[in-house]
């Protein structure tokens, strides 16, 4: 799972003033054995750590990183040392909670000050999505070409090496996810003035002198703002169209903090809104479901399969075959894991039974899950929309959604997917929380992330939903 509900949870936390933190500071022989401790169980756990970054670049950073090290470290400069390492896995199920909160929320509450000016990326490009300087000549839309003389490539390529994700293009939707001020902060400190190079939308060129701005009137801007990555639940009807969106693919806590424990694969509650949502399409007997798939960070296969089981005109499965890793970490998470499919039973065993360290395949094909036999199975067309914001179980649910011919993908492409199954450890000084990936799945098709049927993008600048406009629009012409 991608790492998005910190968001909606920092505006909470930061309203309410219930997160506060001293001014504390690591000591040089404490970071540095947090390190140790960190490569070393991500080297012995992660199913392959060095599948994208060769072991020589991690062990040439690593040394680095150490010598770097020569007096006590705040908590946030703990933090971009430990993120830019972690980072080399490029593995969006690799990382450190981001943002981190506790060194946020503290350099906010002590008068912090941020860029500005918030972004979205469109075609490699970086444009204004809000402007909160006092500068009017600046406007949403208008091209960010270099901030303080720094070309914004360069200052993006900074960036890019603190996040743990998988290319640059699920890096941006990170970036806009975070919101640019606030990463912005994270990867360089604090700045009170700026230049930024501007291209106006007729082609011309200004540059603007801009003040920072309270980071509270900041964080007060965006809670007004429609949540980025929105979990909730929804079904309704629009018009004689069945619209469903699922939400996370996890028992989530009614707080929004999730937790990596086998709990949040409790999928009881998620089954029974399922089942009433296709009682009621099944009652009004429509030929038309929209899933909405956008804006989802991912979540399990015990959600989302019994969920696609509805529609599904015959036994599915993601992939061929799934790789996995064994460790200490992993035997403690499976112990406490309590799920009676047949997938799952073998998965336990198999870990419970090796060696730490040792890796094995499960061939997927014979646990393929089973359509719905009964009158709930829905036997219309379905349409799965898609957009950059989708993650982890989300990109693997339109995939095989895609694969099977269950249905039609609407909307922009996904993120990557090549790793599962994500694992959390503690530093033993820092306290610090790490994600690594337990499992590799063993087809490859999604390295580039799943490209839909019909390509379109949302107008980030409207309040109008382009890709739910079209679908809606598509079903109606009949172009089926």
């Amino acid at each position: 799972m991608k790492r998005k509900l910190t968001i909606q949870l920092l505006a909470m936390l930061f309203s309410l003033h219930c997160f506060a933190q001293n001014q504390m500071k690591f000591s040089a022989q404490s970071v540095k054995e947090d390190l140790k401790f960190l490569y070393e169980t991500l080297d012995k756990s992660d199913y392959d750590l060095y599948a994208n970054t060769p072991k020589v670049i991690f062990d040439k950073e690593y040394d680095r990183i150490s010598q770097s090290i020569p007096d006590s470290l705040s908590p946030i400069q703990t933090d971009r040392l430990f993120h830019t390492f972690v980072a080399l896995a490029k593995d969006g199920h690799c990382t450190l909670p981001d943002p981190p909160l506790s060194s946020y929320i503290s350099y906010l509450q002590n008068g912090g000050t941020l860029f500005p000016l918030n972004v979205y990326f469109k075609n490699q490009q970086v444009f204004v999505l809000d402007n909160y300087s006092s500068d009017t000549l600046i406007v949403p839309g208008d091209e960010i070409i270099s901030i303080n003389g720094k070309p914004i490539h360069d200052n993006l390529k900074n960036i890019y090496n603190y996040i743990c994700s998988d290319n640059d293009y699920s890096k941006n939707a990170t970036i806009e996810t975070w919101s640019f001020p606030r990463i912005f902060w994270i990867v360089n400190g604090e700045n009170k003035n700026y230049n930024v190079g501007i291209k106006k939308q007729n082609g011309k060129q200004i540059n603007a002198y801009i003040l920072s701005i309270s980071g509270g009137e900041f964080e007060g801007k965006m809670a007004q703002k429609k949540p980025l990555m929105n979990q909730t639940r929804n079904f309704q009807f629009i018009d004689d169209i069945a619209y469903l969106k699922p939400g996370i693919f996890y028992n989530a806590p009614k707080d929004g903090n999730i937790q990596v424990n086998s709990n949040m694969l409790d999928n009881k509650e998620f089954t029974h809104f399922l089942d009433s949502c296709f009682t009621i399409i099944h009652n009004k007997k429509t030929h038309d479901l929209i899933i909405d798939l956008r804006d989802n960070p991912g979540g399990a296969s015990s959600l989302s399969n019994p969920m696609v089981a509805f529609f599904a005109t015959k036994p599915f499965i993601w992939g061929s075959k799934f790789l996995i890793r064994t460790s200490e970490i992993s035997k403690n998470f499976w112990k406490d894991f309590n799920d009676t499919s047949r997938l799952f039973l073998d998965l336990k065993k198999e870990v419970m039974s090796r060696e730490n360290g040792s890796r094995f395949e499960i061939s997927a094909n014979k646990y393929k899950y089973q359509p719905r036999n009964d009158s709930l199975r829905f036997n219309g067309k379905v349409y799965v929309l898609i957009n950059r914001f989708s993650f982890s179980q989300a990109i693997e649910v339109a995939a095989m959604i895609q694969n099977y011919g269950f249905g039609k993908l609407i909307g922009e492409q996904t993120s990557p997917l090549m790793s599962a199954n994500a694992r959390q450890f503690k530093l033993p000084n820092t306290q610090m929380t790490i994600s690594f990936s337990e499992a590799y799945y063993g087809d490859t098709s999604l390295i580039n992330g799943v490209i839909p049927e019909y390509k379109i993008s949302d107008d980030i600048l409207t309040e109008k939903d382009e890709i739910l406009d079209y679908t809606l629009n598509f079903i109606k012409k009949g172009n089926n």
